[in-house]
C-alpha cells in the first residue's frame, strides 16, 4: 500500500507498566508480617499490548471493542502520543484529535474562551486559528454566559460540550475516540451527532474505542476486537 494512504501504521508495538503491589492496612501488616515484607516494595509489569501490527488507511473508520483491560485505551493513547511505546513504531501521517477525555487540557482557572485557545494551541493551531474558529465553537458548546466565566464554574456537562466543540471544530485528518461519541441531552446529542458524520464525510480517518457494538455499526466499516493486548480479529462488521 502507497505510504500516502496510510493514515496510522503500526508495526511490533509493545508497552508494558509497572504495577506496584497492593500495600496492606496496618492490621493486616501486622497479621501478615513477612508477607508484608516480601511485597511491600516489590512490582510486577502488566503488558497492555503486545506485539500489534496494524494499519490503517486515510479515511477509514474502524471500531475497536474488547473487555475492560485488554488494551484499547492504551493503544489509543500511544497512537496519540499521550504515552510512549515500549518497543515497536508508530507512525502517523496527518493532524490528530483526541477524544479521550473531552475536558482533558483545560486549565480550571481559566475562562471558556481561553481554553479554547489553550487546547487549539496544544491540538497544534495557531492562535489567530482559533480565534477564527472561536464562534463556531461557541455557538455550539451553547453554554450561554458561561462561555466568559472560569472551567471550574462549569457542571461535568457543560465541560464536555466545550470539549466537544473544540476537538471537532479542529477539523483533524485522524479523531482517537475512546467512549465518547455525543454528550448531553437529546438535542445536542443529534447535533453532536451531525458535526462527526460531517467530519467522516470530509474524508477524516477515525478510531472508536466503545463497547456500544450499536455505535460501531452506526460509525465504522472495520472492527477489530482485542484481547489481552493483542487484536484478536480484525474485519468486517
Amino acid at each position: 500500500m502507497p505510504m500516502n494512504d496510510i493514515a496510522i501504521e503500526i508495526k511490533d508495538l509493545t508497552k508494558t507498566f509497572a504495577v506496584e503491589r497492593v500495600h496492606y492496612g496496618f492490621k493486616n501488616m501486622i497479621l501478615h508480617l513477612p508477607q508484608y515484607i516480601r511485597d511491600h516494595r516489590s512490582c510486577y509489569h502488566h503488558t497492555a499490548l503486545n506485539h500489534i501490527n496494524l494499519t490503517i488507511r486515510r479515511g477509514e473508520r474502524v471500531g475497536i471493542s474488547g473487555h475492560n483491560g485488554c488494551g484499547k485505551t492504551t493503544l489509543l493513547s500511544v497512537i496519540g502520543g499521550v504515552c510512549k511505546s515500549f518497543s515497536g513504531s508508530v507512525q502517523v501521517n496527518g493532524q490528530i484529535s483526541m477524544m479521550l477525555a473531552l475536558c482533558a487540557g483545560f486549565c480550571m482557572e481559566l475562562s471558556g474562551r481561553d481554553n479554547i485557545v489553550l487546547n487549539g494551541v496544544l491540538q497544534g493551531k495557531t492562535r489567530k486559528e482559533m480565534a477564527a474558529l472561536m464562534d463556531d465553537i461557541v455557538d455550539f458548546a451553547d453554554i450561554g454566559e458561561y462561555i466568559d466565566a472560569p472551567v471550574y464554574q462549569y457542571s461535568s456537562g457543560m465541560q464536555a460540550r466545550l470539549g466537544f466543540g473544540i476537538i471537532t471544530a479542529i477539523k483533524p485528518d485522524i479523531l482517537l475516540v475512546d467512549e465518547v461519541m455525543a454528550v448531553g441531552d437529546a438535542d445536542f446529542r443529534e447535533k453532536s451527532e451531525k458535526r462527526i458524520n460531517r467530519l467522516l464525510d470530509n474524508g477524516c480517518t477515525l478510531l472508536l474505542v466503545s463497547h456500544n457494538h450499536d455505535d460501531i455499526r452506526k460509525y465504522c466499516q472495520r472492527a477489530i476486537k482485542m484481547e489481552h493486548g493483542s487484536i484478536v480479529y480484525d474485519g468486517g462488521i
